[in-house]
Formats: structure tokens, C-alpha cells, sequence
């Protein structure tokens, strides 16, 4: 049974490279912060949620309709872009302008942190992380190995190509990533520009730019060559279109940003969340490890049963999805100790200093969510690499469906369950006395968090492996972005800062 072609890694591995290459000499060179890359990360995100969505209900119904016509595809497809990723991309950007998070100089980071996030992480990181378990699961031989490689073999049969029949398809796939590089750097700066210079013709001449995908269904028609001189040549002309029309702005803000600035604010919260975090480990080092521990058994449980029933296939599918589903569980367990930390400094009267030195409410509250973050980051790198290592040890199959479910559901409710439970758990001890017990602001919160989870194992308990399963996640997952969002916001404008004032 053959091999995938060790030369498909060299996409993947290209895109990422390029990617980090470039953040990294905008960090070094320029100006990139790790706030603007978040900030990309949810215009990104959120964008692609809401595309998966309305795709789900229209998509069907539209082709229908038009029959197939590729004109009419192209325009569905290219408004979606228009309208989600750069209207999102602009939408972010007035929102983070309006709190003083970004600066007319994250114009370039905010463009690369678009880029970043689709060929960086959604495209290069997934193809790579794909490529991995499909070598690894050919290479180990078995049922799993011939499955897939009838899988693979029917709907990707040019992985099995010989090398000078890939490379020129590798080529055109970088070509492609370059031309997504341009057009997403080109409508993330003009969003930037229009917000901090009030210059509406900057959102016009960024939203036609999502028309690039009009061309994705002629794809298959025109062929591949074809294609992608035709996007790449479209995305180039919309690079200079954008440094063309933002020449005066952008020299402008060169001289500007030439200037020392004190970031007071950024500043004090990057201390915060150093500070924190080093508290959050020694200080809940034990719902830490717990986290990690009870994690790494389901993994090993998982592994045992697995490799004891290699010739069940049913069997390895149900090992194989258990890990996954239940790993958002002990993520949320791992990640109390920094809401331990807000809990506790409250109650001592920590941030009664804090407020009287300039910090504010914002600052707080955004610092114990990052922290947080980093928890739930340690308890999942752990414990999927750990699991991971453990199954290539013994040799237990590693199937695809795993994979899937960590990447569509776990990695994503993890974080979005714990941002969920630290806010509610901050925003409840702000607005309560301390008491003991379940009844405290962690232990409510530990339930709001593992709650996110019951939900989608309960109701998608018979969804897994379908559309519906994605969307319900998607689903969950928006929702509760949209409850941290609106909770952040209002303890920014309505949580007095008496309310973190210690009740001793």
C-alpha cells in the first residue's frame, strides 16, 4: 500500500513559513502587537462562522434555484466575502478604534493578521496537521490504513502522484496563498485607514476587493493554471491599488510613528497578565494538574481500548471521538486558577492599589481572561501532544476523526467555555461578598463552564462526523463569544469600580 508523497508537506510548511516570516519582521521591523493579531483572529473568525452558517440554510436552496449558473455562484460567493470578511474586517476595526486598541500604524499588522489566520492556521495548519495523520495512519498499516487510503486514493489521488507531477500543483498552490496574502493585507489596511482617518472612499475601495471570489467556481472550468494567474493577478492589482491610494496616509503615519509613544495602558496590562499568569500556575497549580491528569487517563483509556480492538472499526471510532469530546471538561477544571487569582486579590484588596495607580476596570478584566487563555493553551498542548506521542509509543491507530473533532470541536469550545466561565465568574464576584463553598464565584462558574460542553455532547451526541454537528459547535460557539463580548463590554461601561473595591 503506497505513501502519500512526502512533497505535499512542502505547501503547508510554505504557507506557515511565509506567514510567521512576515509577522515576525513587522514585529521586528515595524509594528505588529499581539493585539492586533487578536483582533484579526476575531474579525477572521467570526467571519468564517457566520459564512458556514448562512452557507448551511442557503447554499443548497441557491444552487437549486440558479441551476448551476456560474456567474450567479460567483456572485454568492463573492458578496459573502464582501460583506463578512471585509465588512467584519472594517466592523473589528471602528470597535477596537473606539476603545483606543488600535493605531493608524496596525494598518500593515492588521492586513498580515487577516493573512495570517487563513493561510498561517485555517489552510496551511490544517493541511499540514491532516498530512501528518493520514502518513502516520498509512504508515502503521491495519483497517484504519486501508480505509484511508481508499478514502484518499478516490478524492485526492494526487497525493499518490510522483514528485514531478506534484511540485507544479505545490507552486500553484503557493501562487494562490501569495494572492490571498495581498488581497487580505490590501482590505485590512484600508479598513484600518477608514476607521482612524474617517476616509470613507478607503471601505470603498476595500469591500469590491472581496469580489475575488467570484472566480472560485470557475475554478474547475478554466483549470488550475488559469485560475490562479487570473487570482493572483487580480489580488496584485488590489495591492496596488491600496498602496497607490493610501501613499499620503501611510507616509504620514512613518513620520508619526517615528515618534517615542507611551502605551501606558498596554503597558500595564502586558505586567498584569505576566504577573498573573505565574500566580494562576502556583495558585491553582492543582486544579492545573488535575486538568492535565484527568485529561492524559481519558487519552490513555482511550488508547488501551483502542489498540485492544484494532479489527473494530466501530470501536476505534468511538475511542477515537471520546478523548476529543470530553477534553473541554478538564480544560475548564485546569483553567480556574486564574480566575482563583481575580477572586482572591479582590477580596484582599489587591485592586484597590491597582485602581489608585491608573489601572482600570478594562485592564483587569482583559488581563485575567488572557490568563486564563494560557491555562487553557497549557492543558491543551499538553495533553494532545501528550496523547498524540503516547499513540504513535504503542502503536495505536491514530484516526482522522479525532483529529477532526479536536480541530471543529474541542480547541474552539475550550476556549470560548472558559473565556464564558471567567467572565461570568468576574463579573459575579464584583458584584457579591465572598462565601464559602460551592456557592462561591468559583465554584458557580466551574458549572456556567462545563456547561457549554453538556450541551453539545447531549444534543450532538447523534450529529458527530455530520454538517449538523459543525453547525451546532459553530453555533455554541458564537453564542457564547457574543455573551464574553457583551459581558466585556458591560463591565467597561457600567461595572462601577467601587465593585472591585475589596469587601473585607
Amino acid at each position: 500500500m503506497q505513501n502519500i508523497n512526502v512533497l505535499y508537506f512542502l505547501s503547508p510548511i510554505i504557507m506557515i513559513a511565509l506567514s510567521v516570516g512576515l509577522i515576525a519582521y513587522w514585529k521586528i521591523k515595524k509594528r505588529f502587537t499581539v493585539w492586533t493579531l487578536l483582533l484579526a483572529l476575531v474579525a477572521y473568525a467570526g467571519a468564517i462562522a457566520l459564512k458556514v452558517v448562512f452557507q448551511y440554510f442557503t447554499a443548497q436552496l441557491f444552487y437549486d434555484v440558479v441551476g448551476g449558473n456560474l456567474a450567479a455562484l460567483g456572485i454568492y460567493f463573492g458578496l459573502q466575502t464582501v460583506i463578512f470578511e471585509v465588512g467584519g474586517a472594517f466592523l473589528a476595526a471602528k470597535i477596537a478604534f473606539s476603545r483606543g486598541r488600535i493605531r493608524a500604524d496596525d494598518a500593515e499588522g492588521y492586513g498580515l493578521g487577516l493573512a495570517f489566520w487563513e493561510n498561517g492556521v485555517l489552510i496551511g495548519g490544517s493541511a499540514l496537521l491532516n498530512g501528518i495523520v493520514w502518513y502516520v495512519t498509512l504508515a502503521g498499516g491495519g483497517l484504519a490504513a486501508e480505509q484511508l487510503f481508499e478514502y484518499l486514493s478516490t478524492a485526492s489521488p494526487i497525493l499518490f502522484d510522483s514528485s514531478s507531477v506534484i511540485l507544479p500543483q505545490i507552486g500553484l498552490a503557493v501562487i494562490e496563498r501569495v494572492g490571498s496574502l495581498f488581497v487580505h493585507f490590501s482590505w485590512g489596511l484600508l479598513c484600518v485607514f477608514a476607521v482612524v482617518f474617517k476616509k470613507k472612499r478607503f471601505l470603498w475601495l476595500a469591500l469590491p476587493m472581496g469580489l475575488v471570489d467570484f472566480l472560485v467556481p470557475y475554478a474547475g472550468v478554466i483549470g488550475a493554471l488559469n485560475f490562479e494567474i487570473i487570482f493572483f493577478s487580480t489580488s496584485l492589482l488590489c495591492l496596488l491599488v491600496t498602496i497607490w491610494f493610501t501613499r499620503a496616509e501611510r507616509k504620514n503615519v512613518a513620520l508619526t510613528s517615528s515618534l517615542p509613544v507611551i502605551e501606558e495602558g498596554v503597558n500595564r496590562l502586558k505586567s498584569l497578565v505576566r504577573t498573573n499568569f505565574k500566580r494562576a500556575i502556583s495558585f491553582g497549580s492543582v486544579y492545573l494538574i488535575l486538568g492535565i491528569a484527568m485529561s492524559m487517563l481519558m487519552g490513555g483509556i482511550s488508547i488501551v481500548i483502542s489498540s485492544a480492538a484494532a479489527e473494530v472499526n466501530e470501536m476505534q471510532v468511538f475511542t477515537s471521538q471520546f478523548f476529543p469530546i470530553m477534553l473541554p471538561l478538564t480544560t475548564v477544571i485546569g483553567a480556574l486558577g486564574g480566575l482563583m487569582v481575580f477572586v482572591s486579590d479582590r477580596t484582599k484588596g489587591v485592586y484597590e492599589y491597582l485602581i489608585a495607580y491608573g489601572v482600570n476596570v478594562y485592564e483587569i478584566f482583559w488581563s485575567t481572561l488572557l490568563v486564563s487563555f494560557g491555562l487553557v493553551s497549557v492543558v491543551l498542548g499538553v495533553s494532545i501532544v501528550g496523547n498524540l506521542g503516547l499513540s504513535l509509543i504503542v502503536g495505536a491507530p491514530i484516526e482522522f476523526a479525532m483529529i477532526e473533532i479536536m480541530l471543529i470541536y474541542t480547541i474552539p469550545i475550550s476556549y470560548a467555555s472558559v473565556a464564558f466561565m471567567c467572565m461570568a465568574g468576574m463579573i459575579w464576584s464584583s458584584l457579591t461578598v465572598r462565601v464559602p463553598g460551592v456557592n462561591s464565584p468559583v465554584g458557580i462558574s466551574t458549572i456556567l463552564g462545563i456547561g457549554p460542553s453538556m450541551i453539545v455532547m447531549l444534543v450532538g451526541g447523534f450529529l458527530v462526523g455530520s454538517g449538523d454537528f459543525m453547525l451546532l459547535v459553530g453555533g455554541v460557539d458564537i453564542i457564547l463569544v457574543g455573551l464574553v463580548a457583551t459581558m466585556m463590554i458591560a463591565a467597561n461601561k457600567k461595572m462601577n469600580r467601587e465593585r472591585l473595591l475589596s469587601d473585607a
